[in-house]
């Protein structure tokens, strides 16, 4: 049953999500706004879709960490989920990257206008100045700014150290950084087809305030990771 479960969502899940990019290409004709409103309700249409036909909602803990000003949110990456359906929970974010992500048709163009920032791992030093500038730009325009700080996606419960490019993104921007940990990975594997019913868990941490060392802060959201991680592999038992 989990099976055929499975393959009646992936189908509905790529249809929807491929025929919709394919209609809003028209958009990068339009103000950005406008990009922002349909990967907004693209989103939440992926949501309806998971949770009735792939049986996994999620729960949101710590809601109050969702500040009401520039900041940079630090989320955990174990899956597709948190880049397609999390969006929501968010105004006009700015996304940064890997850089072949934006070469996948119809989502890099609906990304690109959507400010995405990318990251070109073969070019680590510029593709980081140019990548901190438009940080900067963005988050004066009132933009949060999501970035998954690992690097890669990580297997649920697995403590991955963390990239330490955030660290100069905190130091430029001057803003606090939100880490964001979740446990998507346990119901949609980042290589598996089969997905498992449940809720996922999305717990916001306090955010660390401007201001530390660069060293002091990436040892602290280091800290904060593998502590919530910790705790999450130890509920789930």
């Amino acid at each position: 049953m989990l099976v055929i479960r499975s393959i009646i969502f992936n189908i509905i899940f790529f249809t929807v999500l491929t025929l919709a990019l394919f209609f809003g290409i028209p958009l990068r004709f339009f103000e950005k706004k406008y990009t922002y409103i349909f990967w907004k309700y693209l989103s939440l249409v992926l949501d309806f879709i998971t949770s009735k036909i792939g049986g996994i909602s999620f729960i949101v803990e710590n809601e109050e960490n969702l500040l009401n000003e520039p900041a940079i949110y630090a989320i955990r990456h174990e899956s597709a989920w948190e880049t397609l359906i999390l969006i929501h929970k968010f105004e006009e974010p700015i996304f940064i990257l890997k850089k072949e992500l934006l070469n996948v048709p119809l989502f890099g163009t609906l990304a690109r206008k959507a400010e995405t920032i990318e990251i070109d791992r073969e070019n680590g030093v510029e593709t980081l100045v140019n990548a901190v500038h438009k940080v900067e730009k963005l988050i004066s325009e009132g933009h949060p700014i999501i970035i998954f700080p690992e690097g890669t996606r990580a297997s649920p419960g697995k403590y991955i150290p963390i990239k330490r490019g955030i660290a100069l993104f905190y130091k430029k921007t001057n803003c606090p950084v939100v880490p964001v940990i979740h446990n998507s990975g346990t119901f949609w594997p980042r290589h598996g087809f089969i997905k498992k019913p449940g809720k996922i868990r999305v717990k916001f941490l306090s955010p660390i305030a401007p201001g530390l060392s660069p060293n002091v802060f990436i040892s602290k959201l280091n800290d904060m990771f593998g502590s919530e991680i910790e705790k999450m592999r130890s509920i789930e038992g």
